[in-house]
């Protein structure tokens, strides 16, 4: 018996959620002043997470799982990599879980609309 390998489209979604998570840690600094877009003044982590979570859907919406795990394994990835731990990241990881939710619900919302377009588009 074979094992099914996850199907390229699978794949390309973790990829690009993973590099838009990851896009909104590197780029905050930047815009905001913090190393952590979540300590901004603003709803900065917030809006972060619906833009991104805009473009993953627009460029790979499925399959629906894929978005989450992708976000969540590409900003996490990041502060593994490039931040110090502290005695708060296993609060900070929470915290992730949470915020991810948004991505995800941008996500699913554009892949939702994408996919209505396109049965419309298509001649019967």
């Amino acid at each position: 018996m074979s094992v099914n390998p996850m199907k390229p489209r699978a794949w390309v979604t973790l990829l690009v959620s993973a590099v838009t998570g990851v896009l909104v840690w590197a780029f905050s600094p930047w815009l905001t002043g913090r190393q952590e877009p979540w300590d901004a003044d603003s709803l900065f982590y917030v809006g972060a997470q619906i833009v991104a979570g805009t473009v993953a859907g627009a460029i790979a919406p499925r399959p629906l799982w894929a978005p989450y795990v992708g976000a969540l394994t590409g900003q996490l990835g990041y502060a593994l990599i490039f931040l110090r731990m502290g005695p708060l990241f296993f609060l900070g990881a929470a915290f992730l879980f949470g915020y991810t939710a948004i991505f995800l619900a941008a996500a699913a919302l554009v892949g939702f609309v994408r996919k209505r377009m396109r049965s419309q588009s298509i001649p019967r």
